[in-house]
Formats: C-alpha cells, structure tokens, sequence
C-alpha cells in the first residue's frame, strides 16, 4: 500500500496530540512555591542526611538506598520505615514527589527527566567546608519550611561551629586521613578543611594535592604523620586493598602514631553530623599538645 504524505502528518499530529495528554495526566500539578511539599524525595545520600535530620518523617516518601549502608551514612534505624530508591526516573515518578533533593553529582539523566516534566528538583552542592555545609542547611530550609526543629538543629549547628576557631598557632602537627590502598584526601576536601580550621596541617595543603591522591607507604613514613585516621579498610572479605592494611610497616607506623577513628559518613556528606568529626578532631590535637607539655 503507498504511503500517502497527508496520511503520515496527520498521524504525527495525533500522536503528538496524544502524547501531550498523556504527559498532563502523568504529570502530577505543581505546587504554588508558597505551598510547603508534603512528598519529599531524596535521591542522593548527602541529601538523604540533611532531609532526613530537618523534615518530618511523615512528609519524607523516600530516600536513596545508600541511606541504609553504614560506610555511607550515619541515618540508619532513621531509614527503617521511609521506602528506599534507587535514582531512577520511574521509579521517583511512580512516587508522585512534590520536592526531589539531590546532589551536583549523579542520576543526571533522571534530573534532567525530573525537570523536563515539570518537578521540583532542589539540587545541593558538594560540601567542602563548613561554610558550605550552612550553606545547604539553608538551602532545604529555604526549600522545606522552618519548623522549630529545623531552627534549633541549625542554630546549635551554628553555636558548635563558632566554638572552633580557625587556629593561628605556628607549629602544626600534621594530620593524614589514611584511605584503602594508599589515597588521602585533596586539599579542598571536607576532610582537610575541618583538620586545618581545627589547627592541623595536612599533605594536601603541604604539598598542594588538588585531587584526590594515592601516596607509598615509604613517603607516608617518611613524613611521619602526627595523627592518622584510618578510614573504612575493606576487611569483610579478602581483598588487596585489605591486605594493604596489613604490611608490618604500617603496623609499625601506626603503633607509634597517634590515631583516631571518624567514621566516613560523618565527613563524607557535609551535615551536622560533621560535627562529631570536627570534636574528635579539636580533641586529639589538645592530647597531641598536652602529651607534647609532658
């Protein structure tokens, strides 16, 4: 049968007809900025942490699956009865949201989907330092509403911050966070950042690491770290990073070392749980001096 040209643009006329209603039916009506969201979504698990401290749980629909894995994040028994996700753009459109938090990095194509169909998508920036974590606490507040809740976690958030002063002393000790393998953190991670405004120098500030870097064993012992943390080692099965973590001179290294242990979702994510990595840190460095008196 030929094909006739009028016959083809009225087809394409109708399925574009078709498909634009189908679009207002699935499409849920967005609401009025004015008008709080009652169906909060994250898909991240930076955004999972702040959504999950500063909103009520019964207007949260989901959070990442990431929430419940505790070399992520801290939430949680928090997790237990909110439904998980995996980031897909089905699946958060089958949720029917009226607010998605994010963050500036992953599901990008379920963002663009998201924001090509009409949702709300607030997307949080990486946070580096402190600054930038008060930052996103404004950010969702801003977003979500305040409550006396919200108000209190971020002024005490606030209070805990000013009570550590970017220290001014001449001699820093210097501080590594140790990862799996050999790598330490950049210069302008959170992980540095909190270290330095507690008074701490960092191989990343010493030798302008700008990325994230994997250092020898011979050059960690050569710098002679004061304090060390070691970060989440992989030891549940065997592994070669596992057993990286296991040479008698890293041993050695960290026997007469100075160590700490700040859990890797309290600094992964920037949120207020950052402040119990900010405490550990100010402590050690007022046992390094004391011993140091002594």
């Amino acid at each position: 049968m030929p094909v006739n040209g009028k016959f083809i643009s009225i087809s394409f006329r109708s399925l574009s007809i078709y498909f634009r209603g189908l679009l207002l039916f699935l499409v849920p009506t967005i609401s009025l900025a004015s008008e709080l969201p009652k169906r909060i979504v994250s898909i991240n698990v930076c955004a999972d942490q702040l959504v999950a401290t500063l909103v009520e749980q019964e207007r949260i629909i989901s959070l990442s699956y990431l929430s419940r894995d505790p070399n992520s994040s801290w939430l949680g028994s928090l997790t237990e009865k909110i439904h998980i996700n995996h980031g897909t753009a089905e699946e958060i459109i089958s949720l029917n949201p009226d607010l998605v938090v994010t963050g500036a990095f992953g599901f990008r194509p379920t963002v663009s989907i998201l924001k090509r169909l009409g949702y709300r998508v607030l997307e949080l920036p990486f946070a580096k330092t402190i600054d930038d974590i008060s930052t996103n606490l404004n950010l969702l507040t801003n977003a979500v509403g305040n409550n006396k809740k919200t108000n209190a976690l971020i002024d005490r958030f606030y209070e805990e911050t000013k009570k550590v002063p970017i220290s001014t002393t001449e001699v820093l000790p210097l501080f590594v966070n140790y990862e799996t393998n050999g790598w330490i953190s950049r210069d302008d991670s959170l992980p540095n950042h909190i270290a330095q405004r507690v008074g701490f120098n960092t191989i990343g500030r010493q030798y302008e690491v700008l990325t994230s870097h994997k250092i020898d064993l011979e050059a960690l012992l050569i710098l002679g770290p004061d304090l060390i943390n070691i970060g989440y080692q992989w030891n549940e099965s065997p592994a070669l990073v596992s057993e990286y973590m296991q040479h008698p001179a890293l041993e050695e290294l960290l026997r007469r070392t100075k160590q700490i242990n700040v859990p890797d979702p309290y600094w992964l994510c920037g949120s207020l749980k950052t402040q119990d990595a900010i405490l550990i840190l100010k402590q050690a460095r007022e046992e390094l001096f004391s011993n140091r008196k002594n």
